[in-house]
Formats: structure tokens, sequence, C-alpha cells
């Protein structure tokens, strides 16, 4: 087995960031041509059964358990040890634990067709909402242990090619949906279309893993103990899953119970832009759980703390950026894109988006947790911040409407993200609290600055047009990017990030303990 270069895995890393932003853009920008195009086909009633039958075959991801995160963790602890054997053991394992599981979707899949009739008046509906549920319940039965192939694929760090599978499957099934749909097809053709798209990227996943990975073959090594380490791993992040679900999926509840459902569209606009920013800062700096496992399999504390501070300083660079856009063009975008009577979901847009930066901006420190196996303490405080959020927004939702509402899921997140997350974190790594804080605090105040000053410059693009949105947004992420570039990214940021483009390796001083501070050399 050769060892990777720092250069190969930046270069992995950066072009799989490039496809994931890639990726989610397209495929928001397929989404909103493709929902009026199959309505129209369809029609409203035929649609609500789609709908309602996605979102039944979505809640099988619930069945997954935590277990992917557990088998990406355990294979990257082991190939950080350079233990070969033992990732294919641990393969193994979790191979027959997920066909196991796609097993139970398949018998769930069986028992939901069977009840069709249940919950539809007709004959004929049944029999299509039955046909249409087997379908895509099957391809995500099938899709299980897939999974495990996925999870040797970000254990070797090959991102790029799992975005490459999703762009490929989102062309796919973009072209034999508007093919089948524009022909006459109706729902089950739809979902046969489905089905027929997923397979090919299955089986691409699978023999690109078994190219990368030596190891990933079929065999019998496995064990009682590997299934309980499993297991041990990924119920916290199955139950840190579920607080994700009531932080982010509880405020609409609340706002139809206690000021009325049409309150409810006007919050979910402001809920578009929050949900989207978490997807982008997700899909471009969420790959370094598994650099950081490996290196904690390793037991390079010296590598890790470079990683997670220049991930740190990389993430404040996207969130700040993102946040303060959607503050700044959020209004005039808004009032072009629903009408000015929806003008009040941009104070609950600010909220919301200044609740998701001091989430998102602290990434790395959530991936080093469940990296070095820290993350049954960051269960407790998704819970915690859950809590948080449906307490004040029951409290505030009266008095303030929809805001009150983006309030209480702020107060979570100022209480969890900014005051305990931090110690924490550090309390498990060995970091210096105060100069993670320091360093947290300046960078952030940096970023924000810089941002504001880009905002200033194209301000002149701050009106209900689209041209204007889009031309000043461009003009203010160049000023950004150009003044992070040169003035707070330092001389070897620009060089370790323009090493990892060329595949050259920049490399700091190993005694250094914070990587972003310091004076460095590059090496062919």
């Amino acid at each position: 087995m050769n060892v990777e270069q720092p250069s190969s895995v930046g270069r992995k890393l950066l072009s799989a960031s490039a496809l994931r932003v890639g990726n989610l853009v397209a495929a928001a920008i397929i989404s909103l041509y493709l929902m009026p195009f199959i309505v129209g086909h369809l029609g409203d009633r035929m649609y609500g059964f789609w709908s309602l039958a996605a979102a039944l075959i979505g809640y099988y991801d619930l069945l997954d358990l935590g277990l992917s995160s557990a088998v990406s963790q355990y294979l990257c602890i082991a190939l950080g040890r350079k233990d070969f054997a033992e990732c294919r053991a641990v393969f193994n394992t979790a191979l027959r634990i997920q066909s196991f599981l796609g097993g139970v979707a398949l018998v769930v899949t069986i028992i939901m067709a069977a009840l069709t009739p249940w919950f539809c008046h007709s004959a004929t509906d049944a029999h299509l909402v039955r046909n249409t549920i087997l379908l895509l319940g099957t391809s995500a039965a099938l899709g299980f242990p897939a999974r495990v192939y996925g999870g040797v694929l970000a254990a070797q760090l090959r991102f790029d090619i799992q975005s490459s599978l999703s762009i490929f499957g989102l062309i796919v099934r973009t072209g034999l949906v508007i093919w089948v749909v524009s022909r006459g097809g109706g729902l089950q053709a739809l979902a046969m279309v489905t089905l027929a798209a997923s397979l090919p990227v299955m089986a691409l996943q699978v023999w690109f893993a078994q190219r990368e990975a030596g190891w990933a073959l079929l065999g019998s090594a496995s064990s009682e103990k590997r299934i309980k380490d499993l297991f041990s791993y990924s119920v916290h992040s199955f139950l840190a899953y579920l607080a994700d679900i009531v932080r982010f999926q509880i405020d609409p509840l609340v706002i139809s119970a206690l000021i009325g459902v049409s309150a409810v569209t006007h919050y979910r606009v402001a809920g578009v832009f929050a949900q989207y920013y978490l997807q982008i800062i997700i899909v471009s700096i969420g790959m370094l759980q598994p650099v950081l496992s490996r290196l904690h399999g390793a037991g390079d504390r010296t590598g890790i703390k470079k990683v997670f501070f220049f991930g740190t300083k990389l993430s404040l660079c996207i969130s700040v950026f993102v946040c303060l856009a959607i503050i700044a063009w959020g209004k005039p975008f808004i009032a072009r894109w629903m009408g000015i009577r929806y003008g009040d979901a941009y104070l609950p847009l600010v909220v919301l988006s200044v609740a998701v930066l001091l989430d998102v901006c602290q990434k790395p420190s959530i991936d080093l947790l469940y990296a070095t196996f820290n993350h049954r303490f960051y269960t407790y405080l998704n819970w915690a911040e859950a809590g948080l959020n449906l307490a004040f927004s029951l409290l505030l939702a009266r008095p303030l409407g929809i805001l009150g509402v983006a309030a209480g899921t702020l107060v979570g997140a100022v209480v969890v993200r900014l005051l305990v997350q931090p110690w924490w974190v550090c309390k498990c790594a060995g970091f210096d609290y105060m100069l993670y804080m320091r360093f947290f605090l300046r960078h952030l105040l940096s970023f924000g600055l810089l941002m504001f000053i880009a905002i200033l410059i194209a301000k002149w693009g701050l009106r209900p047009s689209y041209p204007y949105l889009i031309s000043s947004a461009v003009c203010a992420t160049a000023v950004y990017a150009v003044g992070a570039w040169f003035v707070i990214f330092n001389t070897l940021d620009r060089a370790q990030l323009m090493g990892a483009l060329r595949g050259t390796n920049c490399s700091p001083p190993d005694d250094v303990l914070i990587p972003l501070e310091f004076s460095g050399t590059c090496n062919q």
C-alpha cells in the first residue's frame, strides 16, 4: 500500500469541495425547474401522491442508526494505523449489518405497500401508490449495503469520486425524468426511472471502492466485538441526528400551533436560506473528519492541531461570507423572488443566519469530536440546544411572531455553540482554551470586517432586480476573495493552498501547534 502525500490529499479535498458545491448548486437549480414541470404534467393530485411516497421512503434514513459514520470512522482509524487486515474486517462486518438493515427496509416497504388501500380512496390510486412505494423502497433498500462502499471511499478520502458519481446520477435521473414525463409517463414511470438511475451509480460506487481499496473484498472476518464497537459509536451519532431534526424542523410546528398556518409559509422563506447555508458549509468543508480520524489513528497530535486550526480558518472564511451575504442581499432578493408581502421574513432570516453562523463556523470542532471518539458530549449539546430552541420559541412566539421563533433558535445557538462547545472541544483535544478563543474571535472579526467592506463597495446592486443582485454579488465576492487571500491568509496559508492545487507539499514545522501563524517551507 502506498502512503499518500499531503499534496495528494489536498488535491483530492479541494477538487471534491468544488465538485460538491457544484453538485449542490446544480441540484438546487434542477429542483426549481423540475417541480413545476412535473406538477404541470402530473397534476397537483398525482404530485401530492409522489411527495407522500417520497416522504415516507425518506424516513428510511433513520434505519441507518448512525452506522455510516461509524463505518467511516473505524476504517479511518485502521488506515491511520496502516492495519489493512482490520480494514477488511470492519468492511465485512459493516456490509453484513447494512445488508440486514436493507432487508428490514425491504420488509417495511412491502408492509407499507400492502397498507396503501387504507390511505387511498380508490383502487386505481392504491395500485399506483403501491407500485411507487415498492419501486422507491427497493431503491432505498439497495442503498444500505451501498453505503458501506461509500464509507470506503470516504475513508480513502475519495470524496471527488463520490461527488462525481452524485453529479452523474443527477444528470441521468434528470434526463430520464424529463423523458418519461414529457412522453406521458405517470407516477409509476417516475418511480421506475428513479430506481433505474440509482442502479448504475451504486454499481460504479462498488467498482471504484474496490479499485481504491484493495482490502474492500468479501470475506468472513467479523466479530461480535466489532459489531458492538460500531453500534457503540453509531448510537450517539444517531441521537445527534435526531436532535438535528428537532433543531431544524420544530419551528414550523410551533408557528402552526401558536401563530397560524399561513405564517409557516413566510417563515419557510427565511428557512430555505438557512438550509442552503448549512448545506453549502457541509459540502465545502465537511470532509475534514476522515482526515482527522486517520491522524487520530496514527497518533499524530501535531497533525490534528494543524488540520483543525487551518480548517477552522477556512470554515470562518466561508461561513462569515455566506452569512453576511444572506443578510445584505436577502431583503431585495425576497422582494424580487416572492414579492414585497413576504418582507416580514427578512428579520427572521437575519436572526436565523446568525444562529447558523455560530454552528457552521465551528464545523471542524464537531468533526474533531467525532474523529477522537468524544462525540457523546456533542449529542448532549445538540439535545440541549434543541431544548433551548423549543423553550424560547414557545416563549417568544406569541409576543414577537415568527421573529420570536427565530430568536429562540438564536438563543440556543449562543448558549451552546458560543459558550459551551468551544470549552469542551479544547478540553477534549488538550488545546489552550484562551488561545483558541483569541484565534477564533480575531478571525471572525477580520472576515466580518472584510465582508462589510465588500458589501459597501457593492451596495449599488442591493435592489430587487436579478441583474443588479447577481452582478453586485459577483463584485462583492471578488473583493472578499482578493482581500481574504492577500490580507487575512498569510504567506504559508497561501502556500499550503497553492501547493494542494499544484501537487507540491507545503509543510509547516512540526513543532508549531497552530499552523496559521507560522512560516514554513515548500518542497517538491
